[in-house]
């Protein structure tokens, strides 16, 4: 029996093989859009701004005001940018552009910032921070660490942590011009009007003196995050490819229906060859081409990429999680082929089905657009589409440097989608298949 699958398999690859129009539409035109594509986005970040992670470190041991109460400004910073999960208003309204965490291991939240899993961090170091500013002793400045291959997150974080600090300088700035210097230049209870222009004038060159020295200062570090470049190719040369593969898989599978037209078919099934082998056949030989034309655009998009002088690799460098990627979105795709062939009563019937069902399901499943911007309501739909699992298990292994635990959801969800769909096209075609 295995001798009559490998023998239509390879006729079928055969078949493929020779035929230069199918070459030309499988190789050629996915690799192009996504040429095209990859040119017109270049490699800009994200297309959206999520909220950035950010950790937030402070040693500050805090101060005891004159009143008794106690005051922290390093956990000013935490508060402000990792708020309580019940915290509301401005604090609920910030979590919207910032993702903040409190860290204790400093060493750790860089790396983090360094590997690209944080956008940013923000450390008080100094335990007397709080002390020392109180008392105009310049404590050490808040350290800032951020991915500099994030394009715009940072920036705002920055521009955050910029406000609280100048936010805390103007109220030192008033607490120490306020109370002490009115009376210590005015001296009386009704000065003069001179005595009050003495006082304003000596007030404002205290003031610019005590601006120019801040006591909180800001220290900017850039780290260049490892793993976060984005470049648009590694999201449209994985989306063009399961899509054309797809493509190629539904008219291979619909290769089994010609041959029912010109009696092939049920001149096989007269022989003592079971109609499970044929499927077995026709869905290996399907199969075959899928994987080929995959492997072969995943080199030619690398290959393409290379000359245009971009960083790292298009697919990532986890070539054993490329490898079973490969392995369970083709096997989706040929099972979903085999699917549309046996619901279409004529080839030109499963091309019509094929082209409205595919194309469907590849804006669905994000392959022109991400669509990580849908409503909560609608989140679920893309995920009923092998484009997505797909998708987004290739953008897994190379822009987020996935390992091999974090790609069995999207493996997972392949292999049961081809599954299903194997087994609902061959009980179709055993209910058609009368000779």
């Amino acid at each position: 029996m295995w001798q009559k699958v490998r023998a239509i398999a390879w006729k079928d690859v055969y078949s493929v093989l020779k035929d230069r129009n199918a070459m030309v539409y499988m190789l050629v035109m996915p690799l192009a859009l996504s040429a095209i594509i990859a040119l017109a986005f270049g490699t800009a970040g994200d297309v959206r701004i999520d909220p950035v992670p950010v950790a937030v470190y402070s040693a500050d041991a805090g101060a005891t005001l004159p009143n008794g109460q106690p005051l922290s400004f390093g956990a000013i910073f935490a508060d402000v940018l990792a708020p309580p999960a019940d915290a509301a208003g401005e604090a609920a309204a910030l979590r919207e552009v910032v993702d903040g965490r409190r860290v204790d291991d400093l060493e750790a939240a860089r790396a983090d910032v360094n590997a690209g899993k944080l956008g940013a961090l923000v450390a008080v170091t100094d335990p007397q921070f709080t002390e020392k500013a109180l008392g105009w002793q310049a404590p050490d400045p808040v350290l800032f660490y951020y991915d500099a291959g994030r394009s715009v997150g940072p920036s705002v974080v920055q521009s955050i942590v910029n406000g609280i600090a100048s936010g805390m300088n103007a109220t030192l700035i008033a607490q120490t011009l306020g109370p002490r210097w009115v009376l210590d230049v005015a001296g009386v209870e009704n000065p003069s009007q001179a005595a009050q222009n003495a006082a304003a004038a000596i007030l404002g060159a205290r003031s610019a003196e005590l601006g120019e020295s801040e006591p909180i200062r800001l220290e900017t570090v850039d780290l260049q995050g490892e793993t976060r470049q984005f470049d648009a190719l590694q999201y449209f040369a994985p989306s063009m490819a399961i899509m054309f593969m797809t493509f190629a898989m539904a008219a291979g599978a619909a290769g089994i229906l010609i041959e029912a037209r010109h009696w092939t078919l049920q001149r096989i099934l007269t022989t003592p060859t079971p109609r499970w082998v044929f499927m077995g056949g026709k869905l290996l030989g399907t199969y075959t081409t899928g994987l080929l034309q995959m492997v072969a655009l995943i080199v030619s998009t690398s290959l393409f990429a290379l000359a245009l002088g971009r960083n790292g690799a298009i697919w990532g460098t986890n070539w054993l999680g490329l490898a079973l990627m490969v392995v369970a979105v083709t096997f989706a795709g040929t099972s979903l082929g085999l699917v549309i062939a046996a619901l279409a009563k004529t080839p030109e019937q499963a091309n019509t089905y094929s082209t409205v069902a595919l194309f469907l399901l590849a804006m669905l499943g994000g392959t022109f657009i991400p669509i990580e911007n849908l409503p909560a309501a609608l989140a679920w739909l893309p995920k009923v589409t092998l484009n997505y699992w797909g998708i987004q298990g290739f953008v897994a292994l190379s822009y987020e440097g996935a390992g091999l635990a974090e790609i069995v959801p999207y493996l997972a969800a392949l292999l049961g989608m081809g599954a299903v769909f194997f087994v609902v096209s061959l009980w179709r075609f055993n209910r058609r298949l009368d000779v």
